[in-house]
């Protein structure tokens, strides 16, 4: 089933991409939630990478504030949609070491706390 939700990618530890994902009501209510997060984050000295506004049907557990280094153990290849906030992207849960990203700036592979749910 799609869900609308707001995808954060950061820049975390050695380089790698950070993933985070949290559901939204609505586009309308992504955007707000994307400003929010956004001034957050670099407020706490994060890099953004990329943030953008989409629906998915890529189930993970909620997100948690408090996560460690040891805790980003789920891959994710990340495609971005345009480069407004709006344009949305497609995520897919992938098997550690089998991501690729090539020549494609809008693609990325990332890491998080957020486990894939299967039904």
């Amino acid at each position: 089933m799609l869900k609308t939700v707001l995808l954060i990618l950061t820049l975390g530890d050695g380089g790698t991409t950070n993933m985070a994902l949290s559901e939204a009501e609505s586009l309308a209510d992504c955007q707000v939630r994307a400003e929010s997060v956004e001034q957050i984050l670099t407020g706490a000295g994060y890099t953004i990478e990329a943030m953008r506004c989409g629906e998915t049907n890529l189930d993970v557990t909620l997100y948690e504030h408090g996560y460690t280094e040891a805790d980003m153990r789920w891959h994710y290849h990340i495609v971005l949609n345009g480069t407004s906030l709006e344009d949305g992207f497609t995520a897919s849960s992938v098997e550690p070491d089998t991501c690729e990203i090539g020549d494609d700036a809008n693609t990325y592979c990332a890491i998080s706390a957020q486990a894939p749910v299967t039904e």
